[in-house]
């Protein structure tokens, strides 16, 4: 049985992920360079110091790296303020994990400054013991460290821990690592699809298909 959760934030919780694809150019066209083709592909796999480390050695950006995580973070953080939404259905599972006494976590490469006025103004907050940014805890999610220490923390095995996931590097790492992993469908990584599928325990195309699929592993 699963006795704790660790999900993803953006993409999985949130529908920010158009958002996200697109901050890196808009960051760039900002200082009057134009973005590689695929850029926001590359960058949703990293953390935001490695993506700040990727456009610094890139485009030779004499930014300090603090300096390029913070303009990339200024891109965003409106939309957090103000317009990402919910995925639709997820608070109703967060809402029946919580009752079933089932532990959770975030765990997010998304810099805790830029997320959290997200969290304040969903008021999802409450669902969760505590939140894991990859950034402070210094590895990314293609690194199966980033989950164990977070299923240190929850105090539960892999096996006890269910993992939600959009993207494929992070579920495939997770499932690897031998946790119960969960996929949910996200625009962003429709490309993806058939591989995310192929590293999930569990797979939705919406939080109704999801919930109906894991009924017995969590309630």
């Amino acid at each position: 049985m699963i006795r704790a959760a660790i999900f993803d934030f953006d993409g999985t919780i949130v529908d920010s992920m158009p958002v996200w694809n697109d901050a890196g150019k808009i960051y760039l066209e900002k200082l009057g360079i134009k973005a590689e083709d695929g850029l926001g592909d590359k960058l949703l796999e990293m953390n935001m110091k490695e993506g700040a480390e990727y456009l610094k050695r890139a485009y030779g950006l004499e930014k300090s790296l603090a300096e390029i995580c913070a303009g990339i973070n200024g891109v965003i953080m409106d939309a957090y303020r103000f317009t990402i939404p919910l995925k639709a259905g997820v608070a109703a599972l967060l809402e029946r994990l919580k009752n079933a006494g089932i532990k959770m976590v975030i765990c997010t490469n998304t810099d805790r400054e830029a997320f959290m006025p997200a969290v304040e103004r969903l008021c999802i907050g409450h669902f969760f013991e505590r939140m894991f940014t990859t950034s402070e805890m210094r590895v990314s999610k293609n690194h199966p460290e980033a989950f164990l220490a977070v299923a240190d923390y929850l105090g539960t095995s892999p096996e006890e821990t269910a993992v939600f996931e959009d993207a494929l590097y992070a579920i495939r790492t997770a499932y690897r690592a031998g946790f119960t992993t969960c996929g949910i469908y996200d625009e962003t990584s429709r490309k993806n699809t058939e591989r995310i599928k192929e590293f999930s325990n569990f797979y939705g195309n919406d939080y109704e298909e999801l919930s109906g699929k894991i009924e017995n592993i969590l309630f």
